[in-house]
């Protein structure tokens, strides 16, 4: 393709037009990226291709930020990354997976501060009670844990 012909306007709408095929493509698989910078968290839902996944990974490379993809393609090892790259079988199965996480980290943390509440009458009160403690261990119990946790690349090889 001979591109000497076109003028800069020209060759400037035709990187437009390529950039919008290539970053609206889609592969078929699920990329689920977590995106965290300068304190904030986010999930980018724009991601449907590895050119674009390894974009948005180049751009948050520990620096600006870190990204943490899940993904069902399963030939995503060569992906350069600062966070984690991840397979997982299913979205159900991540959103059971991340739910689970959510109880195992919040219960204690719940405690905890009801605990304080308690003992020391912090000046804010707690934002959850006793009782939604104890439906989030009771939900933690009954955990349907019939999901494929996310497994590392490195350690699908």
């Amino acid at each position: 393709m001979n591109i000497e012909k076109y003028t800069i306007e020209e060759l400037i709408q035709l990187k437009n037009v390529i950039t919008n095929r290539i970053n609206n493509y889609k592969d078929g698989y699920l990329y689920i990226c977590d995106v965290r910078s300068y304190g904030r968290n986010w999930y980018d839902e724009s991601i449907y291709n590895e050119h674009t996944l390894q974009e948005l990974c180049y751009e948050y490379f520990g620096e600006d930020g870190i990204v943490d993809v899940y993904s069902t393609n399963p030939n995503l090892g060569h992906i350069d990354n600062y966070g984690d790259v991840m397979y997982i079988v299913s979205e159900e199965d991540y959103e059971k997976w991340i739910h689970h996480q959510y109880l195992l980290k919040r219960i204690p943390e719940i405690q905890k501060e009801l605990d304080d509440w308690v003992n020391q009458r912090p000046h804010f009160q707690p934002i959850y009670t006793k009782d939604d403690l104890d439906k989030m261990k009771k939900d933690l119990e009954d955990y349907d844990m019939s999901f494929t946790p996310p497994i590392s690349y490195s350690d699908k090889i």
